[in-house]
C-alpha cells in the first residue's frame, strides 16, 4: 500500500518560517553591525591620527617660527653670541646651537667651538633650506637619537635638537585601552619615531620588514607602499603580532615625507561590535528557543491530542478493541501480505438480549468486555479484533489449517460459557461464529468482502445449539451479487415509481367489517416482475435506503387517502411501517408531519408501526417520539410484539395505541396451550390499559375462534384477505 504524504501542520511551518526570519535577520544585523561599527571605528582612528599629525606639525612649525625669531634676535643683538645662546630656555631633552659657516664656528651652551671645512660642507648640505626638519639621527657627542629643527639666514644657522624619546612621549597615540599605538615613518617605511608602547617592536627598523615577516599578502603590501609613496591617506589590514591589525596612515605636511601610522588590533576595534553581536545572538537564540519551546509544546500536545483523537476515531470506548473502521484499515494492510492465508470470523452472542433483559445493561457490558479480553489473548502481529456494535465482534487471523480456526472458536465459546457460569448465569447461551477464508473464493480481495461473506456464514447457521460455527462457501457469493444488483437499481426504481404499496385489510374478529389496513411495499420492476420485500428490505435496512423508501410509501399512502377524501369515498386507518433508522433522524417527525399536513389527512387515520426490537435500544427515546407523533394526530403501534424479549411492564410507560401480536404465537408447535395462554394474558393486559390488539398471520378457523373468544380487537391474515393491490382493495372495501 502506498503511504500518503503527511502534511506538515501550518503552525509548524509558520514557526519554522519565523525561526528562519529571525536567523536571517540576526545574520543580516550582525553583518550590518560589524560593517558599520568597524567603518565608524576606523574612521574615528583615522581622524584621531590626523589630529595627532596636525598637533605634531603645529609643534614643529612653531619650533621653526621660534627659531626664526631667536636667530633674528641673535643676529641683531650687540651682545656676545655665546651669551645669547646660553640665554635660550632649554632643558635636558632639548639642546640649541648656533653655526656660522663664514667664521667656521658653532656655539652651544658649553661655549664657542671651531668647525673644520669638511664639517661646514656637510652642514651646508644638511641644512640647505631656509628652515626645516631633519630625520632623526644620533648626536655625535651624546650618542642620543634626536630630531633637528633649524632655520638659516645666509651663512648663519640656529638649530634645535630634540631627543626622539621626548617627542615620542609627547605625541605618542594610545587607542582602545592602550591596545593601539603609533609610529612615525618615512615613505620608505623606515621607523623615525617609535613609542614606548609595550607592543611597539624595538628590533625592526623598517615597517615593511615587520609586515613582510607576518606573511601578509604581497599585493596588499605593494598597495600600502604605493599609498605612502604618493602621500595618500588611508587604512590597511595586516597581520602583526599574530593578530589582524588595522594600519591607519596619515601623511605629515612638514618633514621629509613623514607619515603617522597608527596600529590597532582589529579585535580591539570589534570589541564593541562583538558585544552588540553577542547580545544580538543571545536575544535571537532566546527568541528562537522560545519559538522552539512553543513548537515542542505544540508537538507534545498535538501528539497527545492525536492519540486521543485516534482512540476516539479508531477504538471502541467500551472494550478497547479496534472499531470497525480501524479494523478494516489494518485488515487491508494484512491482506497485502499475499504469502499468508487469511480468515475473518464474525462473532455473535446468541441470546445476548436475554442477558441484558434479565441481568441489566451493566452486566451485559461486563460480558462484552470479557469477550473482548478473550479475543485479545489471540491478538498478535498477524491477528486483529474489533467490536462492531452490540454483541457483534470481528476477528481476523492467519492460519495454516482450518482446524486452527475451529480451535479458536471452540476455546472462545468454552471460555465465555465458563465465565457466565462463574457469574451465576445458568441459561443456555451459545456463541455464533461465521467464518470466511479468503482461499474459498477467488473473488475476495477486500476487507468488505471478507466481512460480508463471514456475515453470510453467520446468518446461515441453524438454531441448533450444537452448530455454533459455519464456513462461508462460494455459492453464498450469489447472494452478494444479488444484493449488488438490487443496490444498482434501487435509486432508479424509486425515481420510476417501481415501488408500490399493497394493502392488507384488518378485520374485526368476526370478519364482517374492515377496521383498517396495513400498507406493504412491493417492487414491480421494469420487466413487470414482482420483487418481494424479503429480498430487498433487509438490504435497504443495512444500506440506509429504507429511509427514502419508507418516506416514499408514507407519502404514497397519504396521496391515496387524500384522493379518496376529495372524492368523498370511505377512508379507513392505514398503518405504515417505519424503520428503526428513522428514530435516529433529527428531522424525522418534522418531515412526516409536513407530509401529513400537505395532504390534509385527518388525525387518527395514519398509524406508524414500530418493531418491538427498537424498544430494547432506547426506551426513553421511543417514549418521547411516540408522544410527539400522537400530539400531531398519529396512531402508534408495536409490530411483532412478542418476537423479542421486551418486558410487558414497558407497555405501561409507552403511550402505544396498538400492539400487533407476532404470528409466531399462532403457529403450530409442541406447546399450543402455553402459546394461547400467553396471547390471552397479553390481550387482557392490553385491554386493561386501553391498548388495541391486532393478531397477525391468522390463517385457520380455529385461530380465529380462539381470538374471538379471548376478545382480540382485530385480525389480519390470509383467513380473510391477503395483501391486495390498490384497485382490488378499493373494490373489496
Amino acid at each position: 500500500m502506498k503511504m500518503k504524504n503527511k502534511k506538515i501542520p501550518v503552525f509548524i511551518l509558520g514557526s519554522l518560517f519565523a525561526i528562519a526570519i529571525v536567523t536571517i535577520t540576526m545574520i543580516s544585523y550582525i553583518d550590518y553591525v560589524q560593517e558599520s561599527l568597524w567603518d565608524k571605528s576606523v574612521d574615528d582612528i583615522l581622524e584621531t591620527t590626523s589630529q595627532e599629525e596636525k598637533s605634531l606639525n603645529i609643534y614643529l612649525q612653531k619650533d621653526t617660527e621660534n627659531l626664526r625669531n631667536v636667530l633674528n634676535n641673535i643676529v641683531n643683538s650687540k651682545d656676545h653670541l655665546a651669551k645669547k645662546i646660553a640665554e635660550i630656555p632649554s632643558h635636558e631633552y632639548i639642546n640649541y646651537f648656533y653655526i656660522d659657516t663664514l667664521q667656521n664656528k658653532y656655539i652651544d651652551k658649553t661655549g664657542e667651538h671651531a668647525i673644520d671645512r669638511d664639517k661646514i660642507l656637510q652642514l651646508s648640505q644638511l641644512y640647505k633650506e631656509e628652515s626645516g626638519i631633519i630625520d632623526p639621527f644620533f648626536n655625535d657627542k651624546t650618542g642620543i637619537k634626536v630630531i633637528g629643527t633649524y632655520v638659516r639666514d645666509e651663512h648663519r644657522y640656529l638649530i634645535k635638537e630634540s631627543q626622539v624619546s621626548y617627542i615620542a612621549d609627547k605625541f605618542s597615540l594610545s587607542f582602545y585601552n592602550n591596545l593601539g599605538f603609533s609610529y612615525i615613518v618615512n615613505t620608505d617605511g623606515d621607523v623615525l619615531i617609535r613609542t614606548n608602547h609595550k607592543n611597539a617592536n624595538r628590533t625592526f627598523q623598517n615597517l615593511f620588514d615587520i609586515i613582510d615577516l607576518e606573511k601578509n599578502n604581497n599585493a596588499d603590501i605593494e598597495s600600502f607602499k604605493n599609498s605612502l609613496a604618493h602621500q595618500q591617506k588611508g587604512i590597511a589590514l595586516f597581520n602583526y603580532h599574530d593578530n589582524t591589525n588595522v594600519f591607519c596612515y596619515v601623511p605629515m605636511s612638514i618633514g621629509e615625507q613623514w607619515y603617522v601610522v597608527s596600529i590597532i588590533p582589529n579585535a580591539a576595534i570589534m570589541e564593541q561590535a562583538n558585544n552588540i553581536i553577542l547580545h544580538t545572538i543571545v536575544l535571537s537564540l532566546i527568541i528562537i528557543g522560545s519559538i522552539g519551546f512553543v513548537v515542542l509544546l505544540y508537538l507534545l500536545n498535538h501528539r497527545k491530542h492525536k492519540r486521543v483523537v485516534e482512540n476516539l476515531a479508531f477504538y471502541d470506548h467500551l472494550t478497547g478493541l479496534y472499531n470497525y473502521q480501524k479494523f478494516k484499515m489494518e485488515g487491508q494492510k494484512l491482506l497485502a501480505q499475499e504469502n499468508r492465508s487469511w480468515a475473518v470470523i464474525y462473532i455473535d452472542i446468541d441470546g445476548f438480549k436475554i442477558i441484558n433483559d434479565l441481568n441489566g445493561y451493566q452486566f451485559g457490558d461486563f460480558v462484552l468486555k470479557e469477550l473482548a479480553a478473550l479475543l485479545e489473548k489471540y491478538v498478535t502481529e498477524y491477528c486483529i479484533a474489533c467490536h462492531m456494535n452490540a454483541d457483534q465482534f470481528l476477528f481476523m487471523c492467519h492460519y495454516h489449517n482450518k482446524k486452527d480456526i475451529v480451535k479458536i472458536c471452540q476455546e472462545i465459546n468454552q471460555d465465555l460459557r465458563q465465565f457466565l457460569h462463574n457469574n451465576g448465569y445458568e441459561r443456555e447461551t451459545v456463541m455464533k461464529f461465521g467464518i470466511c477464508c479468503q482461499e474459498d473464493d477467488k473473488h475476495i480481495h477486500t476487507m468488505d468482502h471478507l466481512v460480508d461473506c463471514s456475515h453470510l456464514a453467520l446468518n446461515a447457521l441453524s438454531h441448533n445449539v450444537n452448530e455454533y460455527y459455519y464456513f462461508y462457501h462460494s455459492q453464498m457469493r450469489e447472494h452478494l451479487l444479488k444484493e449488488a444488483d438490487i443496490e444498482s437499481k434501487m435509486d432508479k426504481a424509486l425515481e420510476n415509481k417501481e415501488f408500490v404499496f399493497f394493502l392488507q385489510p384488518k378485520f374485526n374478529v368476526n370478519g364482517e367489517k374492515i377496521l383498517g389496513a396495513e400498507a406493504l411495499v412491493r417492487w414491480i420492476d421494469s420487466q413487470q416482475q414482482m420483487i418481494m420485500p424479503n429480498d430487498f428490505i433487509p438490504l435497504f435496512e443495512k444500506n440506509g435506503f429504507i429511509l427514502k423508501l419508507d418516506e416514499y410509501v408514507f407519502e404514497s399512502v397519504c396521496q391515496y387517502m387524500s384522493s379518496r377524501i376529495s372524492q368523498h369515498q370511505n377512508v379507513i386507518p392505514i398503518s405504515v411501517n417505519i424503520s428503526r433508522l428513522h428514530l435516529y433522524q433529527h428531522d424525522f417527525i418534522e418531515r412526516y408531519v409536513k407530509i401529513k399536513e400537505k395532504y390534509q389527512i385527518p388525525d387518527q387515520l395514519l398509524e406508524l408501526e414500530i418493531t418491538e426490537n427498537i424498544l430494547l435500544e432506547d426506551v426513553k427515546r421511543v417514549q418521547t417520539i411516540v408522544a410527539e407523533l400522537q400530539a400531531h394526530g398519529f396512531l402508534c403501534s408495536i409490530d411483532d410484539f412478542g418476537s423479542g424479549y421486551s418486558s410487558l411492564n414497558l407497555l405501561k410507560d409507552l403511550p402505544i395505541n396498538v400492539i400487533k401480536l407476532d404470528r409466531f404465537f399462532l403457529k403450530d408447535n409442541y406447546n399450543v396451550v402455553r402459546s394461547y395462554e400467553i396471547i390471552k394474558s397479553v390481550i387482557n393486559m392490553a385491554k386493561s390499559i386501553d391498548i388495541y390488539t391486532v393478531a397477525e398471520g391468522v390463517e385457520t378457523k380455529e385461530q380465529q375462534q380462539f381470538l374471538q373468544t379471548i376478545g382480540c380487537d382485530m385480525i389480519q391474515g390470509y383467513i380473510f384477505s391477503k395483501p391486495l393491490p390498490i384497485d382490488e382493495f378499493n373494490k373489496y372495501l
